[in-house]
């Protein structure tokens, strides 16, 4: 009997995994009110409904006869995703509280905190009167539960705060922005599977990002860090494992964003999903194996779930790839010819057709497209 999903938005990366589960011959539900995003074309049915409309969603659950929900790359999604199936009894990751902890940036740094896990300096305020005081620069100020780098602003002096509280404020959902100690650093990534009590894969990452002029948007990632040392390659494994440890070994996908300090690794976010970057498909090519279709066999039980050893520090067992962004500012129109073939790619796709409109989601260069491939030596 064909089993059927609803997946929580249609975007890229959302795409990837409606056309993992079209593979596996199961009916796909996508909702999403937006209309003609990418994932719609692989979608047997699409319900423009907002995603966090619980009720609404419960009532295409019902209708459908849904058997599983889920999504990637989204935290938005991801809440839905949870709160939802509580309600209607269907296989989960995680729960609420869970999502609720690492959706809140403040009450993560208050738990990275009390546990010794790498802290940091913060402040958490619903307005610019509540910074007044803080004297930690230079300073990031962020939404508390933003995404995408929407709000993320660098401070260099105190008379810069209030502005960037106000932008970051009415970018929250729940109108509170953190302010943070600036962590300057390689970034790097950790991609994190759990299935049955167990870390299955951990797998680090490079994270390339671009200057001040789009502070923390990524321009790439690299399997493996290249510009990070083994030792500090080691340590953020080992930060990440006693992270999950504290947190209690639950299933599912995590991903850690850090920047490795002169004092080590530091936490900037984690997210109870995959991440919004086609990292899978980086992976795969490196490692070999697929995280869709590990998180997806871990929670539908469809195959067993094998363990990848640790990806980095020192570990060449995998193949040295990369995977580049094309971008381009929102409010643009896209053209193809902009971006000439790159060699050696062994995938590559457009988000956008020519001539879309470039839609925002951090504000300042949108990805329009991707690619995969070996690092070129040097």
């Amino acid at each position: 009997m064909t089993k059927t999903i609803l997946v929580l938005g249609t975007n890229a990366g959302q795409a990837d995994l409606i056309r993992h589960m079209k593979t596996l011959e199961w009916r796909v539900i996508g909702a999403s009110p937006v209309v003609g995003e990418p994932g719609q074309e692989f979608c047997d049915v699409v319900e423009h409904i907002n995603i966090v409309d619980l009720d609404a969603l419960e009532q295409v659950v019902t209708r459908h006869g849904v058997d599983l929900i889920y999504s990637i790359s989204s935290d938005v999604a991801m809440k839905s995703v949870v709160a939802l199936s509580e309600r209607m009894g269907l296989p989960h990751f995680y729960d609420s509280e869970f999502i609720e902890l690492l959706d809140n940036k403040a009450a993560l740094r208050a738990f990275l905190r009390d546990h010794d896990l790498g802290p940091v300096p913060f402040l958490q305020v619903a307005d610019a009167a509540a910074a007044v005081g803080w004297d930690h620069f230079p300073c990031m100020v962020k939404p508390t539960d933003g995404q995408g780098q929407r709000g993320v602003v660098r401070i260099d002096r105190a008379g810069d705060i209030a502005a960037a509280v106000d932008n970051a404020t009415s970018i929250s959902r729940s109108g509170q922005a953190i302010i943070e100690g600036f962590l300057d650093g390689v970034e790097i990534s950790c991609n994190v599977l759990i299935c049955g009590g167990e870390i299955r894969m951990k797998v680090l990452s490079e994270r390339l990002v671009h200057g001040p002029h789009a502070i923390g948007v990524p321009v790439g990632h690299l399997v493996p860090c290249k510009h990070v040392t083994e030792q500090n390659q080691l340590a953020a494994l080992d930060l990440v494992t006693r992270i999950i440890a504290q947190m209690g070994t639950r299933d599912g996908v995590l991903y850690f964003q850090m920047i490795v300090t002169p004092d080590g690794p530091r936490v900037v976010e984690i997210a109870p999903r995959l991440d919004g970057c086609h990292m899978w498909r980086l992976i795969r090519a490196s490692q070999g194996v697929d995280l869709i279709e590990m998180a997806m066999n871990c929670l539908t039980g469809a195959a067993a779930v094998q363990t990848l050893p640790n990806a980095g520090a020192g570990d060449r067992h995998g193949t040295d790839m990369e995977l580049m962004f094309q971008q381009l500012p929102p409010e643009t129109r896209f053209d193809p010819v902009r971006f000439p073939d790159v060699e050696g790619t062994i995938h590559h796709e457009f988000r956008y057709t020519k001539n879309q409109p470039i839609q925002p989601v951090n504000g300042t260069l949108e990805v329009v497209g991707y690619y995969v491939r070996n690092t070129p030596k040097g």
